[in-house]
C-alpha cells in the first residue's frame, strides 16, 4: 500500500488542474449523443421512414466496416444507438488516451514525477490519479449520455447499457494508455502505441462484423456493438471490458514498479554519429519532427475517404428514407437526384473533414510552444536559425501538409466511388474539392501561432476554437443558426465543390487572411520572453 501514499492528493491536484478542460469534454461527449438522438428523431420521425432507412441498409458492407451491423434500426433508439455507440466509442478512447497520457507519461517526461516521488508519494500514485481522474470523466460522460436519452423517451434500462458499453470502451482504453506508457519513454511514443491499438481494435471489429463473427468478441470496440442496447440488451458483454480492464492496471502497475523512473521498456536506438544534410536546414528538422503525425493523419483520413466513396453508389437509396435529410443536402430541392445529390453529399463529407483535419493543422502550428514548453527551443534558437525561421519552417510544413491531405482525401473519396461505380471521372473533381478546405484550415493554424505569439500560456485556447467549429457546423447542420454565428467558422465560407461553381475569391481572402494572422504571430512571438 505504501505505492499508493498520496494518491488522494494527486488525484485532487490533478482534478484542480483539469477543472475547465473535463467539463469541456464531458459536454462534448453528452452535446454529441443529445445531437445524434434530436437530430433523428426529426429525420426518422415516422415509422414509414425508419423502414425505407433498414432496407437501405441492409447487407450494405461499406456501412458494416464504418459502425457494424444494423440491429433495431426500424425504431428511432435502435438507430440512434446503432451510430452514437460506435462514434462515442471511439471518442471516448481518445479522451481517455489524452488524460491519462497527459497525468502519468507527460509528467513522467518533464521531471516532475520524480520531484513527487521524492516528496514521499507513492510510486504508483500518480497513475492511480491519472487513472482516477480519468475513470470520473468517463463516468460523468457516461451518465449524461444515459440521461439524455432517457429524457428524449427512450427506454431507462437500454439508455443505462448503451451509456455502460460507451464506459467500458473508454475504461479499457485508459488501462491500455497505461501500459503503453509503461512500455515507451515518450508521451508521442505512447500516444502513437495506443492509436495503433486502437487502429487495431477497429480493423478486427470491422473484419468480424463482415466475416463470421469471431473477431469482433476479440476488439474493445466489438464489445460496445455485442452488447446490443435496444436489440435484447446483453448487460453480460460488459464483463470483458471490465475484466480488461482490472489486467491491463494490474499489469501496468506491476511494470512500473520495476521499471526506473524516466524511462520506459523500450529503449529509444541511440542515434547516428552524423546528422543528416536535411536536419541541418530550417525545414529539414521540422519535417522530421512531424512527419510521423503527417503519416498517421494521411492513412487514417484516406483509408476514411475510400470508405465514404464506396459508399457513394448507394447514398441516394438512403437519403430517400429520409426526405429531410435529402431536402437539406440538395439546398432544399427536394426533387433533386444523381449527381447533384451526390455533389452535396460529398461537398458535406470533405468539410467535415476539413473541420476534423484542422486538429493536425493546429497541432503542426503550436509544436514550436511544444518545443517551447520542453527547453528545446532556447538550444534551437541560440544557434543562428532565429525565431522567424524556426516558427516559420514549421508552418510551412503544416500548411503544404494540410493541403496535401486533404487533396488526397478527394481522390481517396474519387476511387473508392469509382471502384464501385466504374466510372473514376470524378476523381480530378472531389481531389479540388479537398484542397478548396486547405484555406479555412490555415485560418486555425494562422490563429493558433497569433495565441502562442501572445503568450504560451494561451496556446491551448486554439483547440478552444477548433470545438466552436464543431460547434457551428453540429448546430447548423441540424438547425438554424443566425448567419452572423455561422459565419464566424472560416469553414463556412470555404466553396462547397464539387457541389457549387468554383468562386476564388472567398479562397483567396481567406489565404490572405490566415498570412496575415501567422505574420503577426511570429511579430508578437519574436517581442516576448521563452518559457
Amino acid at each position: 500500500m505504501a505505492g499508493l501514499a498520496g494518491s488522494g492528493r494527486l488525484f485532487r491536484f490533478a482534478l484542480r488542474r483539469d477543472r475547465w478542460l473535463i467539463p469541456l469534454c464531458v459536454a462534448g461527449l453528452v452535446g454529441w449523443i443529445a445531437m445524434y438522438a434530436l437530430s433523428y428523431k426529426g429525420l426518422y420521425g415516422t415509422p414509414a421512414e425508419l423502414e425505407m432507412l433498414a432496407s437501405s441498409m441492409e447487407g450494405n458492407a461499406a456501412v458494416i466496416a464504418m459502425i457494424g451491423p444494423a440491429r433495431a434500426i426500424d425504431t428511432l433508439p435502435g438507430v440512434v444507438v446503432w451510430e452514437a455507440v460506435p462514434v462515442l466509442s471511439i471518442l471516448s478512447a481518445i479522451l481517455a488516451l489524452f488524460l491519462v497520457t497527459r497525468h502519468s507519461r507527460m509528467e513522467e517526461e518533464d521531471g516532475r514525477t520524480d520531484l513527487l516521488l521524492a516528496s514521499g508519494a507513492g510510486r504508483v500514485a500518480p497513475l492511480t490519479a491519472a487513472l482516477g481522474l480519468t475513470g470520473l470523466t468517463l463516468l460523468l460522460a457516461a451518465a449524461g449520455e444515459a440521461a439524455v436519452l432517457i429524457l428524449v423517451g427512450f427506454d431507462a434500462g437500454q439508455s443505462a447499457l448503451a451509456a455502460a458499453a460507451i464506459l467500458g470502451t473508454g475504461l479499457v482504453f485508459a488501462a491500455t494508455t497505461a501500459v503503453c506508457a509503461q512500455v515507451t519513454g515518450k508521451a508521442r511514443l505512447t500516444r502513437g502505441l495506443v492509436a495503433g491499438v486502437l487502429g487495431l481494435a477497429w480493423a478486427l471489429r470491422a473484419i468480424g462484423d463482415l466475416g463470421s463473427g469471431r473477431l469482433t468478441w476479440t476488439s474493445p470496440l466489438g464489445w460496445a456493438e455485442l452488447t446490443h442496447p435496444f436489440s435484447g440488451g446483453r448487460w453480460w458483454v460488459l464483463l470483458l471490458p471490465l475484466a480488461a480492464t482490472l489486467i491491463a492496471t494490474a499489469v501496468a502497475a506491476l511494470v512500473l514498479n520495476r521499471r526506473d523512473i524516466g524511462s520506459g521498456l523500450l529503449q529509444p536506438r541511440p542515434g547516428s554519429r552524423r546528422a543528416n544534410r536535411l536536419l541541418l536546414r530550417p525545414l529539414g528538422l521540422p519535417f522530421r519532427i512531424q512527419r510521423g503525425t503527417i503519416i498517421g493523419w494521411t492513412i487514417g483520413l484516406v483509408a476514411y475517404g475510400v470508405i465514404i466513396g464506396s459508399m457513394g453508389n448507394t447514398i441516394e437509396d438512403v437519403l430517400q428514407s429520409s426526405p429531410a435529410m435529402k431536402a437539406a443536402l440538395a439546398g432544399g430541392d427536394r426533387a433533386a437526384t444523381g449527381t447533384a445529390l451526390l455533389d452535396s453529399y460529398f461537398a458535406s463529407i470533405l468539410i467535415i473533414l476539413a473541420i476534423f483535419a484542422a486538429a493536425f493543422t493546429i497541432g503542426a502550428a503550436l509544436r514550436p510552444h511544444s518545443e517551447e514548453s520542453h527547453g528545446r527551443a532556447e538550444l534551437l534558437l541560440a544557434s543562428p536559425l532565429g525565431r522567424t525561421r524556426w516558427v516559420a519552417g514549421h508552418l510551412l510544413i503544416g500548411a503544404v501538409a494540410s493541403l496535401v491531405i486533404m487533396i488526397l482525401v478527394g481522390l481517396a473519396i474519387g476511387i473508392g466511388l469509382g471502384v464501385s461505380t466504374g466510372d473514376f471521372s470524378r476523381v480530378p473533381a472531389l481531389a479540388a474539392a479537398g484542397a478548396a478546405q486547405a484555406p479555412a484550415m490555415w485560418i486555425m493554424g494562422g490563429l493558433a501561432v497569433l495565441l502562442f505569439g501572445l503568450s504560451d500560456r494561451l496556446a491551448g485556447v486554439a483547440w478552444a476554437l477548433l470545438i466552436a467549429c464543431v460547434a457551428i457546423w453540429s448546430m447548423a447542420a441540424f438547425g438554424n443558426l443566425p448567419y452572423w454565428i455561422n459565419s464566424l467558422s472560416p469553414f463556412t465560407h470555404t466553396p462547397a465543390l464539387p457541389s457549387t461553381e468554383a468562386n476564388p475569391v472567398p479562397l483567396a481572402v481567406l489565404t490572405a487572411s490566415a498570412a496575415v494572422l501567422t505574420a503577426v504571430g511570429i511579430a508578437l512571438f519574436r517581442r516576448r520572453d521563452l518559457g
